[in-house]
């Protein structure tokens, strides 16, 4: 695509960091010159989290580190911070609100307070724009509503979104809890509660109505309303009867052609009024979005709403456990699987918005299967704030960690995307400490798993590495019967995030013209994807609603898998320790003389290389040093500039090391390791190991 102008206006302004909207820099000949004064910002120290458990005072250095990198885009004059983007200016200022406003609760002296400015953004906030009453609008759009807000702070003309007004109610009630510190006075601590109250009541929120089934909006508008007015009635009544209709849709779909709320292995899918939507492979983020409702449970129990049923108990326990093992792994990241592609996959704004499902987790024991799940969410929990503070740490003053994780779909986002992933991410850690976690316990998880046989999803995490194959991977931009990703234990994507071949683990069959047969990782027909081996033993089908689903820790774990085309076939089994992944592939030629051979990606770009570590310590750096006989390799090295791993095999021949160009869904892939299969089978043993030493180490682990 070329340079216009204004694509060049934007990729300067990210660069420099500049404050201001493209719309308002000089033109492009003028680049070149200052752009005006140096600002010089003291630095502070880098960041630093110890391991779990996280406490009040570790929380809170993040949330000061949100607000010091965020100070620069408050405007004075606008009584507000400047998100830099259109329609996402309200969330921002809620979002800083919050943290500013517990912070003042708390009582705490750093960065994160700043009361002065969270009085002006109460205030702001409870003006008109962006607080909405009136009729119309000039541009009403599918999500308006009367009242609410827009998303735009100084305009009507602004859309509104169901993800606003929670945000919002939930900033104005964290000032409210802090009102007499923060002296709001009578009057505006009158307005705060009737605006909330006001849209809480407003028929766009209120039972039945719910945009698809992400009830978890409603329910935190009804909590904040609760908290505000002292009246529990919609926590009482609407939120039960959400949450019942939820469970309802689980059973059955809602609407004629529709989807259920969760399919029979309790995937997530979003586009319910569509049952054959490709969206509806899973939605790993939305998800823990929606998970998120559970938060308030007890509040509404204290307010005097019945309980839910026990079968109803059941099945959200369920869920809740598919959600904390099927859609994180130990180091803070999700596993990420989206059928909204990538319009949501990767993005750090979302994935921000994702934590909430392990922070509901953590705080909510009665959606508990296993009393431990609370301090293993805790974990994971902490761990997501420490990648983000680990993204900061290499930062200089005033700029901002990228909002596109692992490098995936750099088109699709800009300044303002950055601002709310940060403000959400400082957001978060004060949510933990309202919610608790700053006196709980965490304990790291054990090896866990969750696996939807309908599509073949298995993924797998343990304290050294995290995995996920997903066979039938639909939309996706990956699937198959071999491992889709490979991240090791510090969330680094050692053998990449989503490849196709060859940036891709897995078998190729191939013509001896080299016309490809077949391949195990590139969305091929007819996979098939069961587990040998697992908690509840072989698993070849989906259990319909399981109060114990196939989703947890496990001790044994193997996976095999099936993919054929012609006079080809390739079989794989999978087998899950907690240390390392043992793969074997079997590979059926037929009467055709069919040429096979088995990649191994590696990740971080030019900087990454693969090593052969012979028998007699000699090492190779391919593919410099050409084709190397995979026999005489005591083991490779598939080294990138963060992480990598090791890779031990038995049964190979001729191994060369390719350079691989670059995908939408493998934006860094270093040299694809690819080695032929003389003979029927090759077993691998893969580990992550950063750094030679450890390579040593792991290599003699995995028997080499």
């Amino acid at each position: 695509m070329p340079y216009t102008r204004r694509r060049l206006l934007a990729r300067a302004a990210r660069v420099s960091g500049a404050a201001v909207a493209a719309s308002a820099l000089p033109p492009a000949a003028a680049l070149a010159r200052p752009l005006g004064p140096t600002i010089e910002v003291e630095p502070w120290p880098p960041i630093t989290l110890p391991d779990p458990p996280l406490r009040e005072a570790d929380y809170f250095r993040v949330a000061d580190e949100a607000v010091r990198r965020l100070d620069r885009t408050w405007v004075e004059e606008e009584r507000a911070y400047s998100a830099g983007g259109r329609v996402i200016d309200v969330i921002y200022n809620a979002a800083l609100l919050t943290i500013h406003a517990v912070a003042a609760e708390r009582g705490y002296d750093g960065p994160s307070r700043n009361d002065a400015r969270a009085r002006l953004i109460a205030e702001r906030l409870c003006e008109s724009p962006p607080f909405f009453s009136g009729t119309t609008l000039p541009n009403p759009d599918t999500m308006f509503h009367t009242p609410g807000w827009l998303g735009d702070l100084g305009t009507l003309n602004s859309p509104m979104d169901k993800a606003i007004d929670p945000k919002v109610a939930e900033g104005l009630t964290a000032a409210w809890r802090a009102r007499a510190v923060l002296a709001l006075g009578p009057q505006l601590e009158a307005r705060i509660a009737g605006a909330v109250d006001s849209v809480a009541r407003g028929p766009f929120f209120r039972y039945p109505y719910v945009r698809l089934n992400q009830i978890n909006w409603n329910a935190e508008l009804y909590a904040c309303a609760a908290t505000l007015t002292g009246n529990g009635e919609l926590l009482i009544d609407d939120y039960r009867r959400h949450m019942r209709r939820f469970i309802a849709g689980v059973h059955r779909p809602l609407v004629r052609g529709g989807a259920r709320n969760l399919s029979p292995s309790y995937r997530f899918q979003y586009q319910t009024t569509w049952a054959d939507s490709g969206k509806n492979v899973d939605s790993a983020e939305y998800a823990n979005i929606t998970l998120h409702f559970i938060s308030w449970y007890e509040q509404a129990l204290r307010a005097g709403m019945r309980p839910l049923p026990p079968a109803d108990m059941r099945l959200l326990r369920a869920w809740t456990a598919r959600v904390q093992f099927g859609y994180w792994m130990h180091n803070g990241m999700l596993s990420w699987d989206s059928g909204l592609g990538f319009k949501r996959w990767m993005k750090a704004k979302t994935w921000a918005y994702a934590l909430q499902g392990p922070l509901a987790i953590a705080s909510s024991p009665r959606f508990w299967l296993n009393p431990k799940q609370g301090a293993w969410a805790k974990y994971v929990f902490d761990r997501g704030l420490w990648q983000f503070a680990i993204r900061c740490e290499p930062l200089a003053p005033r700029h901002l960690p990228s909002v596109h994780l692992y490098d995936v779909g750099r088109e699709y986002q800009g300044t303002g995307s950055r601002r709310i992933y940060v403000a959400r991410m400082g957001a978060n850690a004060v949510r933990a400490i309202v919610r608790g976690l700053g006196e709980m316990d965490a304990e790291p998880p054990p090896p866990f798993y969750s696996f939807d046989a309908d599509i073949g999803r298995l993924s797998v995490s343990t304290r050294r590495y995290s995995a996920a194959i997903v066979a039938d991977g639909g939309v996706l931009p990956y699937g198959g019967i071999d491992l889709a990703r490979l991240y090791d234990s510090q969330g680094v994507p050692v053998g990449g995030v989503g490849g196709r071949p060859p940036a891709s683990f897995g078998v190729i069959l191939r013509r001896p013209g080299r016309s490809r047969v077949l391949a195990t990782q590139a969305s091929p027909t007819g996979a098939e994807l069961t587990l040998a081996r697992s908690p509840h033993g072989r698993v070849t089908r989906t259990r319909r609603y399981p109060s114990d689903p196939d989703a947890g820790p496990f001790t044994q774990l193997e996976a095999v898998g099936r993919v054929a085309r012609g006079a080809g076939a390739v079989a794989v089994r999978h087998r899950f320790t907690p240390e390392y992944i043992e793969s074997t592939w079997t590979v059926t030629r037929g009467r055709r003389r069919l040429l096979a051979e088995a990649l191994f990606p590696s990740w971080g770009g030019t900087a990454a290389k693969v090593v052969a570590v012979l028998a007699g310590g000699e090492t190779l750096e391919l593919p410099g040093a050409g084709a190397v006989n995979a026999a005489a390799v005591r083991y490779f090295h598939l080294a990138g500039p963060r992480g990598g791993y090791v890779l031990v095999l038995e049964g190979g021949g001729r191994a060369s090391a390719r350079r691989v160009a670059r995908q939408a869904a493998a934006p860094r892939p270093g040299p694809t390791l690819a080695v032929a299969m003389p003979g029927a089978t090759l077993r691998a043993r893969i580990a992550p190991a950063l750094g030679a030493d450890r390579a040593e180490e792991i290599a003699r682990l995995l028997g080499a």
